[in-house]
C-alpha cells in the first residue's frame, strides 16, 4: 500500500505541478521546450533567478486543473486568486531549488535508477509500465527528471529537520495497524435523552453480538454508511480516527468486541478481526521511510519557518501589474493595489475580472461609491458571470440602495436557472430584504427548474421501465418455448355427449 501510495504521488508530480516545496516550473528545473519570446519572458525574480510568463500559464493551469477536479468549475475571480497561489508556489519551489544548489545536493543516477525501478515493479512488466507511461502523456525522461528533484528535495529536508527526534515507539505505531468492523448507533437528537436512548439501544445489540452474526447485527442496525458491508472499516493506522474509537480498538484482541464507545457520532461496538504488528523482515524494511514521514510531520512547522525565513531574506520581484494588485490586496495595502489595478487595467481594459478586484480596492479604501461604480462596469464586461451581480448587490445593500440591490439578484438568478442552490440562496438574499413581491421572480425560476427536474426523472423512470419490460420480453419467449405443446381441443360437436 505504501508503495502504491508513493507510485501515485510520483505520478501527480510528473503530470502536475504541485504546490509549496515540490511545485517545479517545467522550463525552471530541466524542461527542454522551445517557447516563443512572449511565454519566456519574466514575471517575478527570485534573489535574480527568472519565473517565466510560461511556469506561471502551466503552474496555474494544472492548479487549476486539479481543483477543478475536486470542486467543478472556477469562475474568473477564483482563477485570478489561484493564479497569484500558483506565483506563491513557484517562488517556494524556486527558494528550495536555490538551497539545494547552494549546498551542492545531488541525486545520483544509481539513486534515480533504483527510485524508478520501485515503480516499474509495480507493473507486470516493464512494457506494461512503458505502455501506461505512455497512455498517461509522460515520458520517461521526465519522470527521471522529476524523480532526481524528488530525491534532492527529501535530501535537504533530512538536512532540516536532522534535529527532530524520532523514537522506536513512534516507529512501531506508525507501522502498527487493525482491521476493525463497528457498529454505530447514533442519538437522533442533540438532548441528553437522546443520547441516553442511543446508548441503551447500543448496550442490548452489543449483548447480543458474537464474532458470527457482527457483520449482521451491523447491516441491521448501523447507523455508518459501511452497513452495507457489515461495519468493514479495513485497515486503521493510528492517529486515522477520533481518539476514543482509536484507543479502544488498538485495545482488542483480533476476535474480541467492546462495549459500546462514546464519540462525538453516537455509541461504537467495535470488533478486530486482524492486527499486524511491528515486527519481522517487511517491517524492518519499513523502518527507515517510517522515520523520515514521522520526522517530515513532526518537523512541519520548522520547515513552513525556515521557509519563511528564505523569503524574508531574499530579494523577490514581482514584474507584473497584475500580480503585483494581488500582492498588495493580501498585505492590505489597498492605494498600492489600486494603483497596480489602473495600471494592469491599461494593459487589459476589457478585463472584467481586474474592474472587480480593483472594486474590492476601493472598497478597502472606504470608497464605496468607487466600489460599486467598478463593480458595474465588471458585471458589463463579464455579463455571463452571475457572482459579479451577487457582489454587486451586497454592496448595494451596503449603500441601502435596496431597489438596486434586488435588481442586481434577480439579474444574477435569471443567470443560473439550472443552479439550485445559487437560486435558494438569491431568493433567501431578497426575501431578507422583506421584497416579497420582487421575490416571485426568483420562486418561479426555482418552480420551473422543480417542474423540469420532475419531468425528467419521471421520463427516466419510463425509460428503465421500457429497458426492464424489454430484458424481461426474451425471457418470457424462452419460458414459452420450453412449454410442452398441448393435445389440439376436441370440437363442440365432438364434446356433446350422444343420447
Amino acid at each position: 500500500m505504501r508503495n502504491k501510495m508513493k507510485f501515485v504521488i510520483i505520478i501527480v508530480l510528473a503530470a502536475m505541478v504541485g504546490g509549496g516545496l515540490w511545485a517545479a516550473g517545467v522550463s525552471l528545473f530541466g524542461g527542454s521546450q522551445t517557447l516563443p519570446a512572449e511565454a519566456t519572458m519574466a514575471v517575478a525574480k527570485v534573489n535574480g533567478q527568472s519565473i517565466s510568463l510560461y511556469d506561471l500559464y502551466l503552474t496555474h493551469l494544472r492548479f487549476a486543473q486539479q481543483v477543478e477536479q475536486q470542486q467543478g468549475p472556477l469562475t474568473g475571480r477564483m482563477h485570478e486568486a489561484l493564479r497569484y497561489q500558483a506565483l506563491e508556489a513557484l517562488i517556494d519551489s524556486v527558494l528550495v531549488h536555490q538551497e539545494i544548489d547552494k549546498r551542492k545536493i545531488s541525486a545520483s543516477k544509481a539513486e534515480v535508477d533504483a527510485e524508478l525501478q520501485e515503480i516499474i515493479d509495480l507493473f507486470d512488466s516493464k512494457a506494461d509500465f512503458q505502455e501506461q507511461m505512455k497512455l498517461a502523456g509522460i515520458t520517461e525522461d521526465s519522470l527521471r527528471r522529476q524523480l532526481e528533484h524528488q530525491i534532492k528535495v527529501e535530501k535537504l529536508q533530512d538536512q532540516l529537520l536532522a534535529h527532530v527526534p524520532v523514537s522506536e515507539e513512534e516507529i512501531r505505531q506508525a507501522y502498527e495497524r487493525v482491521r476493525a468492523s463497528h457498529i454505530l448507533i447514533s442519538p437522533a437528537g442533540s438532548s441528553d435523552e437522546d443520547w441516553a436512548a442511543a446508548e441503551a439501544e447500543a448496550w442490548e445489540i452489543f449483548n447480543q453480538a458474537t464474532t458470527e452474526n457482527f457483520g449482521e447485527l451491523a447491516q441491521a442496525y448501523s447507523d455508518d454508511s459501511t452497513a452495507s458491508t457489515g461495519g468493514e472499516l479495513g485497515y486503521l493506522y493510528r492517529g486515522k480516527t477520533v481518539p476514543e474509537f482509536e484507543a479502544a480498538a488498538f485495545a482488542l484482541d483480533v476476535g474480541q468486541i467492546s462495549e459500546p464507545v462514546r464519540s462525538t457520532y453516537g455509541y461504537h461496538i467495535i470488533t478486530v478481526t486482524d492486527r499486524i504488528l511491528p515486527e519481522g523482515d517487511e517491517f524492518e524494511r519499513a523502518r527507515a521511510d517510517l522515520e523520515k514521514e514521522i520526522r517530515l510531520e513532526k518537523g512541519q512547522e520548522d520547515m513552513e519557518s525556515w521557509l519563511a525565513d528564505m523569503r524574508e531574506a531574499s530579494e523577490i520581484v514581482l514584474m507584473e501589474h497584475r500580480l503585483n494588485a494581488f500582492a498588495q490586496m493580501q498585505a492590505g495595502n489597498f492605494e498600492d493595489a489600486v494603483h497596480y489595478y489602473k495600471l494592469a487595467l491599461e494593459e487589459d481594459p476589457e478585463n472584467g475580472y481586474l474592474l472587480s478586484f480593483l472594486g474590492d480596492a476601493y472598497h478597502g479604501l472606504g470608497d464605496l461609491a468607487e466600489a460599486i461604480a467598478q463593480y458595474e462596469l465588471a458585471a458589463e464586461k463579464e455579463a455571463t458571470d452571475y457572482t459579479l451581480l451577487y457582489s454587486l448587490g451586497q454592496l448595494y445593500e451596503e449603500a441601502e440602495d435596496i431597489d438596486q440591490a434586488v435588481a442586481q439578484y434577480i439579474k444574477a438568478a435569471e443567470l443560473v436557472p439550472n443552479d439550485i442552490f445559487t437560486l435558494l440562496t438569491l431568493y433567501y438574499n431578497v426575501t431578507a430584504l422583506e421584497r416579497w413581491e420582487d421575490a416571485k421572480a426568483i420562486e418561479k425560476l426555482i418552480e420551473e427548474f422543480q417542474e423540469r427536474q420532475n419531468a425528467f426523472l419521471q421520463e427516466q423512470a419510463a425509460t428503465e421501465s421500457a429497458e426492464g419490460e424489454a430484458e424481461e420480453l426474451p425471457e418470457l419467449v424462452e419460458e414459452a418455448e420450453e412449454l410442452p405443446e398441448e393435445e389440439p381441443a376436441e370440437s363442440a360437436a365432438e364434446s356433446v355427449p350422444e343420447d
